[in-house]
């Protein structure tokens, strides 16, 4: 029994400890913009493809912090926008057109953070965790003009009437936001892991403005499991059979309001102390003064 207690007073201590330390907690509204990088073994060795950059919007996300001295945990579900966009090359290594990715998440990160300055003012950590994400929205198009291009030969019963096959590459007429993936070609969820920094400046007593910089590693292949089982049978037209992984930065700012909550304690405890107390069943608070009748 003796060992018991005192393997219960070794688990208690520490959590004892962390929460005797003062919390600041902050709630406040993000926004920011991602840049994607999509790592693609098929696309990285199709001729057909050229990567580009291109930035997208992350409209909204709700912050609530929780920090102790030298650490603390944030959550921050909102939307985000991803998505690589690829120049289409013909056999003459010219760009004829686009083909863009957009994947749409409601993305639920959860991190710790590791302050690495923590001044009254302005605080800077470390940030490192992961996140779940569930598709919203999700699609591939591909456009560009009538021109020749280097298809597998695995896809060539596969190509429409208007595509011919010839000595220097496969003929094709112009193609128009034809559609590659819809959003059920793609996985209902996500998983990414998650590392960068976050900036807190203490404006005011109450209101703190924040600057995130953060990556995103997806661990899984945003595609379907349906999708990828038609790219390794070769009946994707314009895809080789590859493994994928999204990567993106995002570069957030958001405003919050942040308080502490020994100092919300000590206020209530004040408040509480110097309320007078009843006695005898009487009013604690003196009565209206009677005026002396006039002579």
């Amino acid at each position: 029994m003796t060992r018991l207690y005192l393997f219960i007073f070794c688990l208690s201590s520490p959590l004892c400890a962390l929460f005797a330390q003062d919390q600041s907690v902050s709630i406040g509204l993000f926004t920011g913009i991602t840049a994607t990088h999509t790592w693609d073994t098929g696309i990285d060795r199709d001729a057909r493809y050229s990567a580009m950059h291109n930035l997208r919007f992350a409209p909204i996300s709700i912050n609530y912090s929780l920090d102790y001295e030298g650490f603390g945990f944030f959550i921050n579900p909102g939307l985000v926008n991803i998505g690589q966009n690829f120049q289409v090359v013909n056999t003459s290594g010219g760009y004829v057109g686009t083909r863009k990715v957009h994947q749409q998440y409601l993305n639920i990160p959860l991190a710790v953070r590791l302050h690495l300055i923590d001044l009254d003012f302005f605080r800077l950590s470390l940030v490192g965790g992961g996140s779940m994400a569930f598709l919203l929205d999700g699609s591939e198009k591909i456009e560009h003009d009538a021109t020749r291009l280097r298809f597998p030969s695995q896809v060539y019963p596969l190509l429409p009437s208007d595509y011919s096959i010839e000595y220097d590459g496969v003929a094709t007429p112009p193609v128009d936001d034809y559609t590659l993936l819809q959003k059920s070609d793609f996985r209902s969820y996500q998983v990414f892991a998650l590392l960068g920094f976050r900036a807190d400046w203490n404006v005011s007593d109450a209101w703190r403005i924040s600057a995130d910089i953060r990556v995103n590693y997806g661990i899984l292949d945003p595609r379907s499991p349906a999708y990828l089982e038609k790219l390794n049978r070769y009946e994707t037209l314009y895809d080789l059979p590859g493994r994928r992984h999204d990567t993106y930065a995002l570069v957030g700012f958001g405003v919050s309001r942040y308080f502490s909550i020994a100092d919300h304690a000590n206020n209530g405890r004040k408040q509480t102390k110097g309320t007078p107390k009843r006695k005898n069943g009487k009013n604690p608070w003196p009565g209206p003064r009677r005026k002396k009748p006039r002579s």
